[in-house]
């Protein structure tokens, strides 16, 4: 159940690792799968921060789906505005993906601040991935960094619900001992 829980990021890095490597290597045709990947990045953070976030009521669970379409949208109301004629002439292909890369990484370092820190890592990769665009022009070596930073992140996620889990487990567990003590 865990893995399962954990797909759709496992899924976002995997994408932006392929984003990234077109981003490097296709600048002129890649903006556009950029702003098609932000509402997929979006429903990972929505889903991400519902069981923590959400409520238990009809109410808290609407406002907290309006806060995050709120979130989401002025992300999208940006990049609107930044892909308008009189934008565009102040940019070249190449940075259009990168820009896209810091938007969409600051706007889910945000939702993970304020619902699933996975979606904070994730963001802070995002951005990570978008500097490296500029330090590498090796097509190879850019891949094999933004890989090697998916795979330190999904290990420092395994790594944190794991200790998460035996924590919950322990005190479960010493809990359980001190009800049998108490009962003989």
């Amino acid at each position: 159940m865990f893995f399962l829980n954990q797909l759709p990021y496992v899924i976002l890095y995997a994408t932006t690792i392929v984003l990234v490597a077109m981003t490097d290597r296709e600048p002129t045709d890649v903006a556009m799968k950029w702003i098609w990947f932000i509402p997929a990045v979006a429903l990972v953070a929505i889903f991400g921060g519902w069981k923590y976030h959400a409520g238990e009521s009809a109410k808290s669970r609407v406002f907290y789906l309006f806060r995050q379409v709120l979130h989401w949208a002025a992300l999208a109301v940006v990049v609107h505005y930044f892909f308008t004629k009189d934008l565009l002439h102040f940019l070249n292909a190449e940075t259009d993906g990168v820009v896209m890369i810091f938007l969409l990484g600051l706007t889910a370092i945000l939702s993970g601040i304020h619902a699933d820190w996975k979606m904070g890592l994730f963001g802070a990769f995002l951005i990570m991935s978008g500097e490296t665009i500029g330090w590498f022009d090796d097509n190879a070596v850019l891949m094999g960094i933004v890989g090697g930073a998916a795979a330190v992140a999904v290990i420092l996620t395994l790594l944190v619900r794991s200790r998460v889990t035996s924590r919950k487990k322990t005190k479960s567990d010493a809990a359980g001992g001190i009800e049998a003590n108490a009962s003989a």
